[in-house]
């Protein structure tokens, strides 16, 4: 059974309020609360300001004065004091014709109706007390703040669910409230490894560091998620299992989230516990990365279980878990997807919706979205600077220019530098070596053999192929050779980029007969986005010359992007036929396929 990612999110979210149901509220001393969502609506307690106080360093002048003048300077009222405390009779009793010094911020005496900013005197400064200053005309009430101007009292500020931030700090600051009443979080406890990780910061031969729970406990941090507890474990499910009981007992985890074990080997141990229990389910969802998935219920506790290829790991974080999480308690930071241009080609893998890291950047005022590092799972450095996950929908063909579907994480910076579109190519990754020589042209050889692929024979067809191809001047590594069921993932990984930026040529040899394990065609089928008949007829009608048997090759050829693809029988022979026809057609094909003119 499958799912996808949306229906597999909202089933998580499903299971979290079965068996947590709702958070009770916290209190959070202020300084403490910024990036959590308050739990009851927040309303003032008194007017803002709560006073009339002046706007402006300057002058304060009564009804009087209004008309402007010459007038004699009283006492300072500087912010923070009680005007009644200088003017004991008020200004007027201090005289008719006082323009009072009075700071920014500071309590409006009771004669005043407008203030003079200090710069439109003359002199334009504050003299000393008793010297004369000349102001201008002003209206009543110029540069006084009201009392209650900015809120009044028992007013809504931000209702129930608000995320607090600096200004809101702030705004509750100004009304003396230092506490907040906050939603809690549900308290998670993380669980990785098995007998591949080593302690410490030594390498063990065999053996590799565990980079998922700090992977986790960063993304958690981000994203405004409360870890309680962590934990790692050996292959042995008895281990796992008195893992989970400890961190049970003595943490109390609302939730937890285990990294790894979940695929399909031997020593999958949360897979092995899962099954299990009696509210459990284990399989696999329609995206790559992070295809094989579960979860259950241990106890009264739930547990969510993501892969453990890292890459993996922080694309089911990001498009599952943080997702089932909002949509459950509100907890943390709303998942945020937005619209960008790509500036690079990408094609889709079949069946699946496939997730890559990105870069999403303004370039010219225009949001752009790039392609970082290739898709394994593995290539974790490639995932450094990376600020959001692009979707690509199952085998589409999505152009430079085109909008994609960004799915941001919580700390997304805009400042990231990416190319304009067109341009940005996926870079290639180094787990995979190519034989680059001078041509610019590449193409990529891939056989389709059980037999070859498990060593019964030795492929000589690929070989042939190859050292053709790089008689042609393209550059080529040595020929892929699988197995025919691992020829659809093969592909997907190629179209992901697994392998590199995709060539200009891709050949297959072999899986296009009638046998019940030929699927050659129909693999590649579902890539082509134009169809070219006419490469095959001539391939049969070559192979025909030598054996009647070639008429039962059902090879399709076509175009796949920018990438002319053409699949060959198994036999060296019917790849000589294919030769024979292609070493007169490619160059002229991949000329046309790249706009260039050409001779014939």
């Amino acid at each position: 059974m499958t799912m996808s990612s949306e229906i597999y999110a909202t089933t998580l979210a499903r299971l979290l309020d079965d068996t947590i149901g709702v958070l009770p509220a916290v209190t959070l001393p202020a300084s403490e609360a910024v990036g959590w969502r308050l739990a009851s609506d927040l309303v003032t307690q008194h007017p803002s300001p709560s006073f009339d106080n002046s706007q402006m360093d300057g002058y304060g002048i009564g009804y009087a004065n209004l008309a402007g003048g010459r007038f004699r300077v009283g006492p300072d009222v500087p912010a923070g004091t009680e005007p009644t405390e200088v003017y004991h009779y008020g200004v007027n009793g201090y005289g008719h014709d006082t323009a009072v010094p009075i700071m920014t911020g500071a309590k409006i005496p009771d004669d005043v109706v407008a203030i003079v900013p200090v710069e439109e005197a003359d002199p334009a400064k504050f003299v000393e007390m008793g010297d004369y200053v000349q102001l201008p005309p002003v209206e009543v009430g110029r540069f006084i703040r009201k009392t209650g101007c900015d809120m009044k009292a028992g007013v809504l500020v931000a209702p129930e669910g608000t995320g607090i931030d600096a200004a809101l700090v702030a705004t509750a600051a100004s009304q003396g409230m230092t506490q907040f009443h906050v939603r809690a979080r549900p308290r998670i406890a993380v669980i990785a490894g098995g007998d591949e990780i080593v302690e410490g910061n030594r390498p063990v031969a065999a053996k590799v560091f565990d980079a998922n729970t700090p992977l986790v406990l960063g993304l958690a941090r981000t994203h405004g998620l409360q870890i309680v507890a962590t934990g790692t474990t050996t292959d042995d499910v008895n281990d796992f299992r008195n893992v989970v009981d400890q961190i049970i007992r003595d943490h109390k985890p609302d939730l937890i989230i285990t990294s790894g074990g979940i695929s399909e080997g031997k020593y999958e141990v949360v897979r092995q516990l899962l099954q299990r229990l009696d509210t459990a389910w284990v399989g696999s969802i329609e995206q790559q990365p992070g295809g094989p998935q579960g979860y259950g219920i241990y106890g009264s506790t739930p547990i969510v279980a993501v892969p453990g290829n890292p890459v993996s790991t922080m694309v089911s974080m990001r498009t599952l878990v943080l997702p089932a999480l909002w949509q459950t308690f509100k907890s943390g930071y709303q998942p945020v997807s937005i619209q960008a241009r790509i500036n690079g080609a990408v094609t889709g893998i079949r069946g699946k919706t496939q997730y890559r890291r990105a870069v999403v950047g303004f370039h010219d005022g225009q949001l752009i979205a790039q392609i970082q590092g290739a898709a394994g799972s593995h290539l974790l450095a490639q995932a450094v600077g990376a600020n959001a996950l692009v979707e690509i929908p199952p085998l589409a063909r999505i152009q430079p220019g085109e909008a994609i579907t960004a799915h941001l994480f919580a700390d997304t910076r805009w400042d990231a530098k990416v190319d304009p579109t067109p341009g940005g190519t996926p870079s290639q990754s180094p787990c995979y070596e190519t034989e680059r020589r001078s041509a610019e042209k590449s193409a990529m050889v891939i056989v389709a053999s059980t037999r070859a692929a498990a060593g019964v024979y030795s492929d000589d067809a690929g070989p042939h192929l190859v050292e053709w191809l790089h008689s042609k001047n393209y550059a080529t590594p040595q020929a892929l050779v699988v197995a025919d069921h691992d020829l659809e993932a093969t592909m997907e990984r190629l179209v992901a980029g697994e392998y590199g930026p995709l060539p200009d040529v891709l050949i297959t040899s072999g899986g296009t007969g009638v046998s019940p394990t030929d699927q050659t065609v129909e693999v590649i089928g579902e890539y082509l986005d134009q169809d070219m008949p006419n490469v095959m007829t001539s391939v049969l009608l070559e192979g025909i010359k030598n054996t009647p048997h070639a008429a039962l090759s059902r090879g399709i050829a076509g175009i796949m992007g920018e990438t002319f693809v053409a699949t060959l029988p198994g036999s060296t022979g019917g790849v000589a036929d294919g030769i024979a026809v292609l070493d007169e057609l490619i160059d002229h094909i991949v000329d046309q396929v790249r706009g260039k003119d050409h001779k014939h």
